[in-house]
């Protein structure tokens, strides 16, 4: 499987766990990167970075994993909330709603990440 095959095998993974994709290929690096992005529950747009190098699902694997690992569902709220504890920037007015929001986000992107895990690669890549 070439990185183009191995890309495509990502781009459409996330594509059926409810994912808008963007893929482009490094070809003289062998290195893949994505943008991942889909709206919560609450109606937020979120989208992270990752990056595939030199054509090995496993480091797509390590960088989402690192992503998931060290999103932080408090600081994530913190920054969604104005100086009263509501909602901004059209988040929920209500403070436990936010919380509730990036919990679910936090669950996408575990989704996503075991979703990739189980992508089926030849062993000789």
């Amino acid at each position: 499987m070439y990185i183009d095959d191995l890309t495509d095998a990502v781009v459409e993974c996330a594509k059926s766990k409810g994912w808008k994709v963007e893929a482009g290929i490094i070809y003289k690096k062998q290195t893949a990167e994505f943008e991942f992005g889909k709206f919560t529950p609450a109606g937020r747009d979120f989208s992270f970075s990752a990056e595939m190098k030199c054509a090995n699902i496993n480091s797509l694997i390590e960088n989402i994993e690192e992503y998931y690992e060290d999103f932080d569902v408090d600081y994530e709220t913190y920054i969604w909330l104005d100086q009263f504890g509501h909602g901004r920037n059209g988040a929920p007015y209500r403070m436990r709603a936010v919380l509730e929001d990036m919990e679910a986000t936090e669950k996408m992107i575990e989704e996503l990440l075991d979703a990739v895990r189980d992508i089926k690669v030849p062993e000789e890549y």
